[in-house]
């Protein structure tokens, strides 16, 4: 089972809304995926709770690492969608992770903001070696010298840049609030997700080479 967390301590910075995106496109695909909220708004449990076909959705208790491996052997892959502050929650979540990916959008503080996430996950590297981590572009407006930017700006710490990334789009906020994916209504946002899917599995496939 592969555990992916999306950790951010920023509000607005796109967590849940690539969580849960991230989680449906999974199962579209064929995976038995679970999505555990842990952030303590439980935004993607009410998403979870308004669609017809979201993935099984399970609120986090302050122990990650009874629920994780709890869910072993049901699932092949769990999307943690994390607490927005740095918390416990944050530090189990790395421990939990096979693969850390963290939104930023394109602004200098929400790249500062990602630096404590960083040392956590560069931490646990020290001694397990795992998890990899991954930054991913959010809500970038498109044709703007920031979105072109940014990605030069978070290349200095040395981790890797999914080339995918999610626009600033209605289409996101909209299926959110309705229960859906933007998997469901098309267009530019679904294919942002589904980029990004393809990155995600294929550093899960790489993890364990």
């Amino acid at each position: 089972m592969h555990v992916v967390a999306v950790l951010n301590q920023k509000g607005g910075s796109g967590k849940t809304t690539i969580a849960t995106n991230l989680a449906s496109d999974l199962q579209r695909r064929g995976h038995r995926v679970a999505l555990v909220d842990a952030d303590p708004q439980k935004t993607a449990s009410e998403w979870a709770a308004r669609g017809e076909d979201t993935p099984p959705t399970f609120e986090a208790t302050k122990d990650l690492s009874t629920n994780i491996p709890a869910l072993e052997g049901s699932f092949d892959i769990v999307v943690l969608d994390g607490a927005p502050r740095m918390t416990e929650l944050a530090t189990d979540a790395v421990k939990a992770a096979d693969l850390v990916l963290i939104p930023v959008q394109p602004s200098g503080a929400d790249i500062w903001a990602a630096e404590d996430i960083l040392d956590i996950v560069e931490a646990r590297q020290n001694v397990t070696g795992e998890p990899r981590a991954a930054f991913v572009v959010s809500r970038a407006v498109a044709r703007t010298n920031l979105a072109d930017s940014v990605q030069d700006a978070l290349e200095q710490y040395g981790v890797n840049v999914l080339d995918s990334r999610t626009g600033h789009r209605i289409a996101y906020p909209e299926a959110l609030g309705a229960g859906l994916s933007v998997l469901d209504t098309g267009g530019k946002a679904a294919d942002e997700v589904e980029a990004l899917t393809d990155e995600t599995i294929e550093l899960l496939t790489n993890s364990n080479e």
